[in-house]
């Protein structure tokens, strides 16, 4: 592993510390701490969860272009098609559940989109640099 790996990999967990902290105190705002009391998921579970499957795609994407640059983004293309079938598994009791206020859903994607936005990011890095 070299320096650049481990700068991704802190900027990408301090990303997620802001993303966890800001999210939890969003939902402690009193219209929010209502409707975050029925989630089928815990804030801190979502952002968690999210967070591993891109510091995974991240490491394996970083190994593959030492090994093999040019199947970078092919890789990148199937880990994040492995990533939303994930992300579905994991929010298909929450799309089941029927409620009026959608608020679990748009948390759960609100997320997704940050952490698939940092992975897009440090893909493009990734595949810019010179070889």
């Amino acid at each position: 592993m070299d320096k650049s790996f481990f700068k991704t990999f802190a900027i990408v967990s301090g990303l997620a510390c802001v993303f966890l902290i800001t999210n939890v105190l969003l939902f402690q705002l009193p219209d929010l701490k209502a409707q975050s009391a029925d989630f089928v998921y815990p804030v801190y579970v979502t952002v968690l969860f999210f967070y591993a499957v891109c510091a995974a795609i991240l490491f394996v994407l970083h190994f593959i272009s030492k090994k093999n640059p040019g199947q970078t983004g092919y890789i990148f293309l199937f880990l994040t098609t492995l990533q939303v079938v994930a992300g579905y598994l994991y929010i298909r009791p929450v799309l089941s559940k029927t409620i009026e206020a959608p608020t679990e859903k748009v948390n759960i994607f609100v997320i997704f989109m940050l952490f698939l936005m940092l992975e897009a990011y440090f893909t493009t890095v990734l595949l810019n640099k010179k070889q």
